[in-house]
């Protein structure tokens, strides 16, 4: 099982950039088609974002990746989704964008339709270091259930593939009498190892959030990819829970994996 189809918007930000340079060496290592997004520009960067569109086509091209441009005019939020359904692509890439809070910009409300209107595997990306864009080293928080673990497995596996990383499971107990490791992230070990991925444990205490923070800047981690729990995924995604904390604040490059619909 792979991704056929990949969905990449980008726009006027550089870090958008950094964000599509993953979703090409991702179809890549797929061998899947690439579908690049160029969502309407603000006043005066059309240029810039001509010029991002170029850039991505020339790597794309070198890795004999299978590109698609598409430009569009009028509303993202939902001009997105009737160009994924329509592309039929499996996962899209959606940059943050830089230097802003969620939730206190228009860019909320695109990721609220977003969220409940793509129907494929969801990767929202928040750039903060430019200069690594190949992650060397993954973090990959996981709690007790992972409901959506076979698609997070496709996602996280692709990613360690083509970018020849090292993953480290962490796990944060809610309970702090709980030892040891729960037996659903042992499988998740178990199924990466698999598919030929350098993989590790390891385990934090406390408030989640701040536990996951810690680990990442403490051992220099590249990329942290966190899970979107798809209850009540509106009010608590952004406000109040680890996931929503880490993506305002990241440590370091962060992707927040909603699995398909």
């Amino acid at each position: 099982m792979s991704y056929r189809k990949i969905f990449s918007v980008i726009n006027e930000h550089t870090t958008s950039t950094v964000v599509a340079r993953h979703a090409i060496l991702l179809a890549a290592a797929c061998q899947a088609e690439l579908v690049l997004y160029a969502a309407p520009a603000g006043s005066g960067s059309s240029i810039l974002t001509e010029n991002h569109r170029e850039h991505l086509v020339l790597v794309a091209s070198r890795l004999d990746v299978p590109v698609t441009l598409i430009t569009d005019d009028g509303n993202m939020s939902s001009m997105i989704p009737q160009r994924v359904r329509e592309e039929q692509a499996d996962l899209v890439f959606y940059p943050l964008t830089p230097y802003k809070r969620n939730g206190t910009d228009p860019q909320w409300r695109t990721i609220q339709t977003l969220l409940h209107t793509v129907s494929s595997d969801l990767a929202i990306m928040r750039v903060v270091r430019m200069a690594k864009p190949h992650p060397g080293q993954i973090l990959l928080p996981l709690n007790t259930t992972t409901g959506d673990g076979e698609r997070r497995l496709l996602f996280v596996t692709a990613l360690a593939t083509c970018f020849r990383s090292r993953v480290t499971l962490f796990h944060v107990p809610t309970n702090r009498d709980s030892k040891g490791t729960p037996a659903t992230l042992d499988l998740f070990r178990e199924q990466l190892q698999l598919h030929d991925v350098a993989v590790s444990r390891r385990s934090g205490r406390g408030d989640v959030g701040r536990a996951i923070t810690l680990e990442a800047v403490s051992r220099n981690y590249d990329l942290i990819v966190l899970g979107a729990s798809r209850r009540g995924i509106l009010r608590k995604l952004f406000f109040g829970n680890p996931a929503g904390d880490i993506m305002n604040q990241p440590p370091c490059n962060s992707i927040l994996f909603r699995s398909a619909l």
